[in-house]
């Protein structure tokens, strides 16, 4: 695989061999440096690339290189791959905010228009562009260089390649952007792109890292998504795992916690992950919202919390990185109602069996297959445990992969993508109601 060579403004760590408890103190050290300037840590060997983002002493963003160019990861799954990941090397960059923010944008959108260099008019396209839009972002990609020229209220603001600091002369920005593809078109076409949507994110668990923590990096990301432990009476009932943006609460069907009482609202609070925690926020709820016993419209949630709602308790917890996960509170009691169209009060508590294996529903031919293995194949081929039929099915295997009480499922092979919920991704942990789409074929997971 060619490796992308991103444009810097300056080096901060050479390329060095990554050894875990090195790149531990270097990327706390980065972290520190980042609330000066952005940082964008760079891993990579001959068969992968990964870039880390940094900002404001936060991780923001991940993205992984793929050969349409590169697929957003979370942080969790970055430290996931990269204990899996063979000699890679990793080199740090400093870079000014609106690189970082440029970086980003062609990072993680779509652009408006994409075609090859040798099938348009360059100074046409710019001009165009600039009539059209004030602010906007054109690349020239090759499989190792990336050219990019930044538009900002109708001025061409930034051309980046390479070492950005380097003396241009008495070009101006456009003229150096067309230059240098002019110049490097005679080795290999450039793909351009024209981005006008400008709109970044982070990703979905992106957040600071405490500054009283000791333990690794890969322990933080890898071995703490929240816990809610939802109780009556101080018995618990169910437990869910927080792995998303957002998780909300309510009486209604279509809530990620679903408590079939009066005693709660329809709508009746959310809990956002953002990059400095996790909150939580009333939404106008008729009983109110409390937090370890005081009614609050919103605040920052930390583990050992108590929300109240209703009659229900729901312990807040992040797991240490050595704590013994205790299964048996999802098998222990049963809140009548929860994801059910059975009628309840909501204060009946009653024994729960032995948990029955989950089932992935196929809707095409309402098919039912039980996860009852470790490991399951989704594919074309014979080996299959479920089997996509019909001429036109990708050629894109999958596995869903049994991990303690959780169930994983991640693209093994083949150029299509998987999505799931209507997001593309390659990696997820199961909850129950997931939509899985491969191909035109849709799964439901249900527990």
């Amino acid at each position: 695989m060619s490796r992308l060579q991103i444009p810097y403004d300056r080096v901060l760590i050479n390329p060095t061999d990554f050894e875990a408890q090195a790149f531990d103190l270097k990327v706390k050290q980065l972290l520190e440096a980042s609330c000066r300037t952005p940082v964008v840590v760079e891993l990579f060997n001959d068969y992968i690339q990964y870039l880390l983002f940094m900002n404001d002493g936060q991780f923001y963003w991940a993205g992984v290189r793929s050969p349409g160019g590169f697929d957003c990861i979370s942080i969790r799954e970055f430290f996931s791959r990269l204990r899996r990941t063979q000699f890679p090397k990793f080199i740090a960059y400093e870079i000014n905010l609106l690189l970082y923010h440029s970086l980003l944008v062609f990072l993680q959108n779509k652009p408006d228009l994409k075609v090859s260099s040798n099938l348009v008019n360059l100074d046409e396209l710019l001009e165009r562009s600039e009539k059209e839009h004030s602010n906007s972002l054109i690349t020239a990609f090759q499989p190792r260089n990336l050219i990019m020229l930044r538009y900002k209220d109708d001025h061409a603001v930034s051309c980046y390649h390479g070492m950005t600091n380097r003396t241009k002369g008495n070009l101006d920005k456009r003229e150096e952007f067309l230059v240098k593809i002019y110049t490097m078109t005679a080795h290999s076409v450039f793909e351009i792109n024209l981005f006008t949507n400008l709109v970044v994110t982070h990703s979905e668990d992106a957040r600071h890292l405490p500054q009283d923590y000791c333990g690794s990096l890969e322990s933080y990301f890898m071995s703490n998504p929240p816990k809610l432990i939802v109780r009556l009476k101080n018995r618990p009932l169910k437990t869910y795992t927080f792995t998303g943006k957002q998780l909300t609460i309510g009486r209604l069907p279509d809530n990620d916690i679903v408590i079939d009482n009066l005693s709660v609202s329809r709508k009746h609070a959310v809990i956002h992950a953002w990059k400095s925690g996790y909150h939580i926020k009333d939404l106008d709820s008729k009983n109110h919202t409390y937090l370890n016993g005081q009614k609050v419209d919103s605040g920052e949630l930390n583990t050992g919390d108590m929300i109240t709602i209703g009659k229900y308790q729901i312990h807040f917890q992040i797991p240490a990185s050595d704590e013994i996960q205790n299964d048996n509170l999802d098998q222990t009691m049963i809140i009548p109602g929860f994801h059910s169209s059975g009628q309840s009060n909501g204060t009946e508590i009653s024994q729960a069996r032995e948990e029955s294996p989950p089932k992935l529903f196929r809707r095409s031919d309402q098919e039912e297959f039980t996860l009852d293995s470790d490991r399951t194949v989704i594919g074309k081929g014979s080996d299959s445990n479920i089997r996509l039929s019909g001429i036109f099915s990708p050629r894109v295997t999958a596995e869903i992969k049994k991990c303690e009480s959780d169930f994983i499922i991640r693209k093994t092979s083949g150029r299509k993508d998987i999505s799931i919920n209507g997001e593309r991704m390659t990696e997820k942990i199961l909850e129950e109601e997931d939509l899985i789409l491969i191909g035109s074929e849709e799964f439901v997971f249900k527990r």
